[in-house]
């Protein structure tokens, strides 16, 4: 089996589509698996440290589009191109969209070559790359039903869920507080910006520490600040008595999911797809510049359900953070019905899901089936 992912931007993007590549790898262990990519460092870090091949991808951001648009098409052209020679010379089964301006040009370049092709869209409200590809691949997966109407030019529609890691379903709390250096048995709050980080976040968490000082016997922090902002971070809780591990990226979340008990956050849809996986009560921080507003409606599936917070950036003080963490952490009844909803939405599967119907798509009889009676 040959298969080609293609898009990035985003470490969101990216973690599906890892996801989802482990899932094809756990069946098909000849499997020949390639990325392409923006040309991020942490894309390529992260793929290749998985054992997957990458490429970078010439493309442009949609916004060219309109500010620049002869640069936009040239670029566009250029990544198509060069997409074709990749793709006629691996010659996959399938190429896998996952979403962000990266996906175009293979995505057309495999519909030129005749190559059955999926689009993957995590989020509420769909990003301009996938609502412009939908009509040319043969199915697209997403994560909430309510995408349907927004695709209505695709071929098919199937709501799979988000495929995400299973080091975020398969770490125990126990195991995971050795590693960094914490209790299990004290509260933990997880605070993460996403891959890119969140200064916003993180200046706000800084200056909540005097006044979490007070809950210091029974709390401690995991603070993934992203490259800017970590230095200050460090240094302001080396002045608090809060036990912390701090640090710029983690490569194991799936340890950190398991230690929290409230995680502060962005609400990007992988985000969201692992928190319900687990069951994490949140506060939800939206990126307020993100595309067609797409994380605070992202944030919205979640708040309607009783899953957690939703904390407008312009909102956000330290009061504000304190308060909710006590109100959380001095109801146990509040916090264990806000867990339950949170794991009611989960869809821990996904991965499952979107491989079943890729083997579907290109006339390969699943492996679940041989290995359970073999």
């Amino acid at each position: 089996m040959k298969v080609i992912f293609a898009g990035g931007g985003t470490g969101g993007h990216l973690m599906v589509g890892l996801s989802i590549a482990e899932e094809i790898r756990s069946r098909f262990h000849e499997a020949e698996i390639i990325f392409f990519g923006t040309g991020k460092e942490f894309e390529r870090r992260c793929v290749e440290q998985q054992g997957f091949q990458y490429r970078q991808i010439r493309a442009e951001k949609w916004e060219k589009a309109y500010k620049h648009i002869f640069t936009f098409i040239g670029v566009t052209f250029v990544g198509i191109i060069d997409s074709l020679f990749v793709i006629r010379k691996f010659n996959p089964d399938i190429v896998v969209g996952l979403g962000g301006y990266a996906s175009v040009a293979p995505i057309l370049a495999a519909k030129l070559l005749g190559i059955p092709s999926v689009l993957l869209e995590q989020n509420v409200i769909p990003g301009k790359a996938n609502r412009f590809l939908a009509r040319w691949v043969d199915e697209v997966y997403c994560h909430w039903r309510g995408l349907l109407k927004w695709f209505n030019k695709a071929k098919v529609v199937r709501v799979t869920g988000t495929p995400i890691r299973k080091e975020i379903l398969l770490s125990q709390k126990r195991h995971s507080a050795g590693k960094f250096g914490l209790s299990s048995s004290k509260k933990t709050i997880l605070i993460t910006g996403g891959s890119q980080g969140a200064q916003a976040i993180n200046e706000v968490v800084v200056r909540s520490l005097p006044q979490l000082e007070t809950f210091s016997n029974d709390l401690q922090i995991i603070h993934c600040t992203g490259e800017y902002g970590y230095e200050a971070a460090k240094a302001a809780y080396k002045q608090t008595k809060i036990g912390a591990f701090v640090c710029s990226f983690l490569d194991d979340m799936g340890a950190a999911f398991r230690m929290a008990d409230i995680i502060i956050c962005r609400s990007g849809a992988t985000t969201i797809a692992e928190i319900t996986a687990v069951g994490i009560p949140a506060i939800l921080i939206p990126y307020p510049y993100a595309a067609d507003n797409h994380q605070y409606w992202n944030a919205i599936e979640l708040v309607s359900n009783g899953g957690g917070y939703l904390l407008q950036q312009f909102d956000l003080t330290p009061e504000k953070i304190v308060e909710i963490i006590t109100d959380l952490f001095s109801n146990k009844e509040k916090y264990d019905r806000m867990k339950m909803f949170s794991k009611g939405m989960g869809v821990p599967n996904a991965a499952v899901n979107v491989v079943d119907n890729i083997c579907r798509v290109i006339g390969i009889k699943s492996m679940q089936f041989a290995l359970i009676v073999g």
